[in-house]
């Protein structure tokens, strides 16, 4: 019988450019069985995210879900947005940032104060999505206005509501644009004088204008070829917007 905590070691192995008899091996190696040989690449795949979903709890399990729960609503959303000298795991962008930050159960929480701190700076709307297991700590280390989900098995548990961050630093959010976002978002690439020039309400609005505009390619892309993509492999097809077809043949 596989020990659970195998899986890991499964899903760290993967990888979604590895050619078929690659995926072949590694199948072979983990179930200890030569019955997957003649699967396609497609297939073999397919029989890693099903393992890996059913056994796995890291974090690229809760960070499906929560593009799950966004794919039909009308949001732009993206993966690993960088904040301050933090990355928040998941971002959706419409009237309000939403940031996400991931805790699964098999993470740790000892960079959660820093990621706190800098999503509350640059984002209107923060939740943490954790494994229940950190909750009792969790509550303990961040603010209030912060939001907490959970999930149990594929039920969504919202066990507090974020609310607006009373910390948005306008300074802060320009941190977020590139050099060539800012000149086109304000005529400008001096931080200085955009302070000096846009009140908060504008810097604001701006940012989630530039956002919506620099992810909403490569989310359009994931929701519309959402059926044919691996949940396993959702993050690689929103940073490359490679077709399915071609990857997995």
């Amino acid at each position: 019988m596989i020990r659970k905590k195998d899986y890991s070691v499964l899903a760290r192995s993967y990888n979604t450019l590895s050619y078929r008899n690659q995926l072949r091996d590694l199948v072979s190696a983990f179930f200890k069985t030569e019955k997957y040989n003649d699967l396609n690449k497609f297939e073999l795949a397919k029989t890693i995210n099903d393992a890996v979903f059913k056994h796995y709890e890291g974090e690229s399990i809760l960070k499906y879900k929560l593009a799950k729960e966004f794919r039909r609503k009308n949001y732009i959303a993206a993966f690993e947005v960088k904040a301050k000298s933090s990355r928040t795991d998941f971002l959706v962008i419409n009237g309000d940032l939403k940031s996400f930050e991931v805790k699964s159960k098999i993470d740790t929480l000892s960079r959660l104060n820093k990621q706190v701190c800098d999503y509350g700076d640059v984002f209107e709307f923060n939740t943490v999505v954790i494994d229940k297991i950190h909750l009792r700590k969790v509550l303990e280390m961040i603010p209030d206005y912060y939001g907490v989900w959970y999930y149990e098995g594929h039920k969504k548990i919202i066990f507090r509501n974020a609310e607006y961050s009373p910390n948005l630093n306008s300074g802060e959010q320009l941190g977020l644009f590139t050099k060539k976002e800012l000149t086109k978002a304000f005529r400008s690439s001096c931080r200085d004088e955009i302070l000096s020039n846009f009140d908060s309400v504008s810097i604001n609005s701006a940012l989630k204008n530039n956002l919506k505009e620099r992810y909403q390619e490569r989310w359009t892309f994931v929701t519309e070829n959402w059926d044919a993509i691996l949940p396993i492999d959702l993050q690689f097809f929103f940073n490359t917007n490679v077709k399915p077809e071609i990857i997995y043949s």
